[in-house]
């Protein structure tokens, strides 16, 4: 740990000058009572620019207020963000009786509430969804990690492929959080709308909760493990380009099992790899994710969830 012991102010740069204050990024600060007048002049219909000219005539100028116009901006797009409306979930379900009522009459959805009688999770899929999973079960893929809705809710979407190799939905499913129960429920809800039909691959981004939920409900489907995921996970964690170049190859390419062993081993010996944990992990799940290990099984073509 360093400690500074003497200024030299010869070897700074000059001082922001007074009136250039507020553009700099330590002070930017909406304090809590400013957040109390944003929201309320919002809710009265008045637009972001007027209520920064506002602020800043009461404030006495720009350089007292705190914050730009811009930071105005991202307040309000936060606040949206944090403002539940009441009737979200009655409208979703809404939609959806309504759908099924008009033009969808054997759209399948389900939802499940907490111990409030608050909305958890909702799955839902149209009938012709339904059709192409009958058509094309061999092969699903699915993550959570599409969180961009106002909610910030993990939404699942279940796709596979279809006789022209492309990608077709067959459900989505909108959960509360990502836990070993919550996948099951999914999972098995997914089952119930689907007849029972169990499919033969799962391409999945390794999540442990999801993996865990797999082994109870689709037993006998073989568990890929997302490509995309994986390289994206190497680079992060060993930090090399030529590494990840090299590992693409341990994924993608295929080997006899002595030359992928020999291959791994000398990836090992090169980036002195040997007590790497993430490395050492991905090792003992290699059965779920090289093309040397699962080429005897049919995915479509499909080694991502992206």
């Amino acid at each position: 740990m360093c400690w500074a012991t003497v200024f030299v102010p010869e070897h700074n740069h000059p001082l922001t000058a007074q009136d250039h204050l507020q553009f700099l990024r330590s002070n930017h600060k909406i304090i809590e009572a400013q957040t109390t007048q944003i929201r309320t002049y919002r809710l009265v219909g008045i637009k972001i620019c007027d209520i920064v000219n506002l602020m800043v005539q009461q404030s006495g100028g720009y350089r007292d207020l705190g914050f730009t116009k811009k930071d105005c901006y991202n307040k309000v797009a936060d606040l949206k963000c944090l403002t539940l409306n009441e009737n979200d979930a009655e409208g979703l379900l809404g939609y959806l009786a309504a759908k099924m009522d008009s033009s969808d009459p054997t759209l399948f959805a389900k939802y499940a509430v907490d111990d409030e009688d608050r909305l958890c999770h909702v799955f839902w899929s149209d009938t012709a969804s339904q059709r192409d999973y009958a058509c094309f079960s061999n092969t699903l893929a699915f993550n959570t990690t599409y969180k961009i809705n106002v909610f910030n809710k993990p939404l699942v979407i279940f796709v596979g492929v279809n006789h022209h190799f492309r990608t077709t939905v067959f459900s989505f499913a909108l959960l509360m959080n990502e836990t070993i129960e919550t996948y099951v429920w999914v999972l098995l809800t997914f089952l119930e709308c689907m007849n029972g039909v169990i499919l033969g691959v799962v391409v999945t981004d390794g999540d442990n909760s999801m993996k865990a939920a797999i082994q109870q409900c689709f037993l006998g489907s073989v568990h890929r493990l997302c490509g995309w995921h994986l390289c994206t996970n190497a680079t992060s964690n060993v930090k090399s380009p030529q590494f990840t170049k090299a590992f693409k190859k341990l994924l993608y390419r295929h080997y006899n099992f002595p030359q992928w062993y020999d291959q791994w081993n000398a990836l090992l010996q090169k980036f002195d790899l040997h007590s790497n944990a993430w490395v050492n992990a991905t090792y003992e799940t290699r059965g779920q994710w090289s093309e040397t290990f699962v080429r005897n099984n049919f995915f479509g073509g499909m080694s991502t969830t992206q």
